[in-house]
């Protein structure tokens, strides 16, 4: 596995034959600040060379309950 993020260095996921959509996953974080309207639970495309489930999963859970800490 490699280490690989956005083009400025905010993401730092593993890159993996199998994984989610890079673009989509971006986006998705971006959209989550903490002072937006609340995001819907994601639902990423799974493309080549994406980025590890599992590492994505965790840091928007991790996130969505900082957002949310009474949920």
């Amino acid at each position: 596995m490699s280490e690989a993020g956005s083009p400025d260095g905010r993401f730092r996921f593993s890159l993996v034959r199998r994984g989610y959509d890079r673009e989509q996953v971006e986006a998705y974080v971006e959209r989550l600040s903490p002072a937006g309207p609340p995001a819907e639970p994601p639902a990423f495309d799974v493309a080549r060379r994406g980025y590890d489930r599992q590492q994505v999963d965790a840091y928007i859970e991790e996130l969505r309950a900082r957002r949310n800490p009474g949920e």
